[in-house]
């Protein structure tokens, strides 16, 4: 999708990109093979063609902060696809909702393997730089406004400014509102049977069964929680891009 956009060149909003579209350009290629385009001056059309061919740059780089400031928050999904093989699933369990709460678990998939990162173990700043350093964007529920602000609270040095899929209000444009959970199920996704009732508030009582206790099995089903959020958040990854794209890319015939 991504290399259909128009929508961060300057002066160029969803209209105008769907006018594109409408006209046949409807990928960068299209725009930069013309030598001439009905409504954009011969000054502007230069500029954009500088544009786009920074924007084909950086992807061949896999440089995602071009992206990251010129697209609203809200158009980041528009990256998935093309940042799929550097694509970081994210979500968090803490100890309560405040930042004078702990982080303990930070949950990662990338896709094939889900890293765990525990308090007390292996939950560290240097640890999660090296981490989110192998990626171009993150994919979460709701993680724009509490994981990732929450993470930035605890490691304040450490670097997020990636794009940003979030699945909480990408998913809301297709019509799919809730909870994760709630959304999962709308979509037939289940989880395992053991885990399909945690919640959030379920997690930390389970952190401290094992914090306090020792108690292997409520660590093991924390972190059995923790890896379906974030595996799970690939299917519904899939499924809203899709939808997105099919709502979106639709051209302007007026």
């Amino acid at each position: 999708m991504i290399r259909s956009s128009f929508i961060f060149l300057d002066g160029v909003g969803y209209t105008t990109e769907k006018r594109l579209w409408s006209r046949g350009i409807t990928c960068w290629d299209n725009f930069l093979n013309l030598k001439g385009i009905a409504g954009i001056s011969r000054d502007r059309k230069t500029h954009h063609d500088q544009t786009l061919e920074a924007a084909q740059s950086s992807m061949q780089c896999c440089e995602h902060s071009f992206f990251s400031s010129r697209l609203k928050k809200g158009d980041h999904w528009r990256l998935y696809p093309d940042f799929k093989e550097q694509v970081c699933f994210l979500d968090i369990e803490t100890t309560g909702l405040g930042y004078d709460n702990d982080i303990t678990v930070v949950g990662v998939y990338d896709g094939v393997e889900v890293r765990s990162f525990v308090k007390g173990d292996n939950l560290s700043e240097e640890a999660l730089s090296q981490e989110f350093s192998k990626y171009s964007l993150i994919v979460s529920f709701y993680g724009s406004a509490f994981d990732v602000p929450f993470i930035k609270a605890k490691y304040p040095n450490l670097n997020l400014d990636l794009p940003h899929m979030d699945l909480c209000f990408a998913s809301r444009k297709i019509g799919l509102r809730g909870g994760l959970k709630s959304i999962e199920r709308e979509i037939g996704l289940a989880r395992d049977e053991d885990i399909a009732g945690v919640d959030g508030f379920e997690a930390v009582r389970l952190w401290r069964r094992w914090e306090r206790r020792g108690d292997k099995d409520a660590f093991a089903r924390l972190l059995d929680y923790n890896r379906a959020d974030v595996v799970n958040l690939e299917t519904l990854a899939d499924i809203v891009y899709k939808r997105l794209w099919e709502k979106t890319f639709t051209p302007d015939v007026s």
